[in-house]
């Protein structure tokens, strides 16, 4: 039982340090040129969006996050990693 129970530690730990997917794709939207709007638009209680443009489809949804605390994070990761 103690085995299973470090597994499961092993196993947030792991998921901690994993990068965010979403992030990572917003960051190639954003070297392909994409143009990220900067704000989450509520979508429903659980879904938060972060917009952009494109010159294919114009505005479009380009990331969904659970919360809004998830969302504002990447894009202040974003904007972070991509201001210098």
């Amino acid at each position: 039982m103690g085995h299973t129970d470090m597994n499961t530690n092993d196993d947030r730990e792991h998921n901690e340090q994993q990068p965010d997917g979403q992030l990572v794709f917003l960051e190639a939207l954003v070297e392909g040129h994409a143009s990220i709007d900067g704000d989450v638009i509520e979508i429903d209680a659980h879904t938060w969006a972060i917009h952009g443009s494109i010159p294919v489809d114009g505005d479009v949804l380009m990331a969904e996050y659970d919360t809004l605390d998830e969302a504002t994070h990447a894009l202040n990761e974003l904007f972070g990693r991509n201001s210098t």
